[in-house]
């Protein structure tokens, strides 16, 4: 996408990458792709996870035992035959088949949850604290295809939830996720779909917490969509080709209030819909020391906020290798970027990226890191994906660059996938979708920013432990320029197969975010901080009955000023039984 240098895009997209699409992997020790092998008799889910809500894809701590790949060793994911090649079409859909190829090229699995979660502050409140019960009732669907023509995934659910004693907090909301890939013409005409429907909020500073379980009155309803069509072409060995149109759209439903520095009268968030040209060139198979791909992008981004903006990027990357694991990498190009209503966000002028690269994505893996200017940003651009072990695999991601949350969230959905685990992940980081950063909420404002991501993963048995971070700098540039926000966190999870109709989960994460401002104060807040826990048991009671136990703990200092304006401390318990039925 031309909105933000992740270091990892595919190589259709305007910003580029620093190198190939590396092997994934998800934080809970599973790749993001590939067929499964080694699947032992048991082990193969018949159901997707359910999707997971909020600023991180993490994994859904409510999934069923039957939805995991208990035991399943996966293959790596397909790779493109050279270092700055094109991926292949579909490249990281893992559908239920992949598992058994003796199942249906179509499996649908319609269910229906219902349960009880019960809470000591259901209003997140730091004073008049008020304990409630919540009575959750909604349909699931989980759809996988797998044929010569498409291949995909969608996992969805549909929630309306009642409250007792406070009927004014009752809600219908619903999490979802689908991604697949068609067909066209073989070889040569496909076409790339992708949805996300989620709970989201314009609170900045929540860290890790769930927005489901935030009071209805900070909540946000997001829906993205994207359908990329593209052309694929080779020419003997020496070009590998690709013209791609890509159309996206995002809105916003429910609580969509927000406010800022520079405007103190509430305004609410705008969507925005992206049309985008993508001609791509790769040297081809028969180039193993020099190598280049050529980019030429031009987007326009359609909204009523100042968002708005129209952007050309021409620019080649290229590298030379002097072993087959030690590579010079490097960019050079030009980069226009036009914002009507942000006059600081607008660029013209070049871009250009200057690194190396040690190991290879086919063996072990690698850690690339570059330094220069994309989008008028000066920093450094990388990333990495290495296994130190036959079970242990660090992630690692450097991006840089100008955009907006609601072109965030497009991009972060284009380049994601459902890992096995449930995660939703990059499809070449393996790192957890950052759908929006908590430092800042989701805001119309446009941010020049700087995002770190590592994680590290380990499978040992049936235990499986991953260890997520980040660090954010964000600086809006709608005049008066504010303060900027700068966001740090870490998020563990444990998950233990206990028995194959039985699983375990516990995590613990921690967040804390500097000049943050609010819907109720238009004034730079600092230092808040965000503490939040959960432990959980999914057991399955017969083939499609499931039940499941859920405790979440969260602690936010002076938290009070975010949420309602006032000083204090929040501290919020909840417990959660619901009984999942499939038919």
């Amino acid at each position: 996408m031309a909105q933000l240098d992740t270091g990892l895009t595919p190589p259709s997209a305007s910003s580029g990458t620093s190198e190939a699409a590396p092997t994934g992997g998800t934080p809970g020790g599973t790749p993001t792709g590939g067929t499964p092998a080694g699947t032992p008799v048991g082990a193969v889910p018949s159901i997707l996870p359910p999707p997971p809500s909020g600023p991180f894809g993490l994994p859904n701590p409510l999934t069923p035992p039957n939805a995991l790949p208990s035991g399943a060793a996966a293959a790596a994911v397909a790779q493109p035959v050279s270092p700055f090649g094109l991926p292949p079409p579909g490249a990281g859909i893992t559908t239920l088949q992949l598992y058994d190829p003796n199942a249906p090229a179509l499996l649908i699995q319609p269910y229906v949850s219902g349960g009880v979660r019960g809470t000591d502050n259901v209003n997140y409140t730091a004073t008049n604290r008020q304990a409630a019960a919540e009575f959750i009732l909604g349909p699931g669907v989980s759809i996988s295809a797998d044929t010569p023509r498409f291949q995909g995934v969608l996992s969805g659910t549909a929630s309306g939830n009642l409250y007792v004693p406070t009927s004014n907090l009752n809600r219908i909301y619903a999490n979802l996720y689908g991604n697949g890939t068609g067909t066209i013409v073989p070889d040569h005409f496909f076409v790339d779909l992708k949805s996300s429907l989620s709970e989201a909020s314009t609170l900045p500073g929540l860290g890790f917490i769930s927005p489901t379980l935030l009071p209805n009155n900070v909540q946000t309803q997001t829906f993205t969509n994207s359908l990329s069509p593209y052309l694929r072409e080779s020419y003997d060995g020496l070009v590998d080709t690709e013209l791609r149109y890509t159309f996206a759209s995002t809105n916003f439903g429910n609580n969509t209030t927000v406010i800022s520095t520079t405007n103190p009268v509430p305004t609410n968030l705008s969507g925005g819909i992206l049309n985008e040209g993508t001609f791509t060139a790769a040297t081809g198979t028969n180039f193993e020391r020099a190598l280049s791909r050529l980019t030429i992008d031009a987007s326009d981004f359609n909204s009523s906020s100042t968002s708005r903006n129209e952007q050309v990027s021409a620019f080649n990357d290229f590298g030379y290798r002097f072993k087959p694991n030690i590579a010079a990498i490097g960019r050079i190009g030009y980069q226009n970027l036009r914002y009507p209503f942000a006059p600081e966000a607008t660029f013209a002028g070049a871009t250009w990226l200057a690194g190396a690269s040690i190991g290879s994505a086919a063996n072990y893996g690698y850690a690339s890191l570059e330094y220069g200017r994309v989008q008028g940003v000066y920093g450094f651009t990388g990333s990495a994906n290495y296994q130190i072990t036959p079970t242990i695999t660090v992630h690692a991601n450097l991006a840089q660059g100008i955009s907006s949350p609601t072109q965030y969230f497009q991009s972060s959905l284009i380049n994601s996938t459902l890992s096995p685990n449930g995660s939703i992940v990059d499809q070449y980081s393996g790192l957890p979708t950052a759908f929006y950063t908590p430092g800042i909420g989701l805001t119309n404002n446009v941010y020049r920013q700087r995002l770190y991501n590592f994680g590290v993963t380990d499978q040992i048995g049936i235990n499986s432990y991953a260890l997520y971070s980040y660090l954010s700098y964000q600086q809006s540039l709608i005049p008066p320029v504010p303060p900027p926000t700068n966001s740090i966190g870490a998020f563990f999870n444990y998950s233990r197969d206990i028995r194959p109709d039985l699983n375990g989960n516990a995590s613990i994460g921690y967040s804390r975010s500097v000049n943050v401002v609010t819907i109720n104060s238009p004034t730079p807040i600092n230092n808040t901080s965000t503490v939040t826990a959960n432990i959980g048991v999914n057991y399955l009671l017969s083939r499609a009955l499931t039940g499941s136990i859920l405790y979440s703990f969260s602690y936010s200092p002076n938290g009070g000023l975010i949420v309602n304006g006032r000083s204090g401390d929040i501290i919020a318990n909840s417990l959660q039984v619901l009984l999942t039925k499939g038919f």
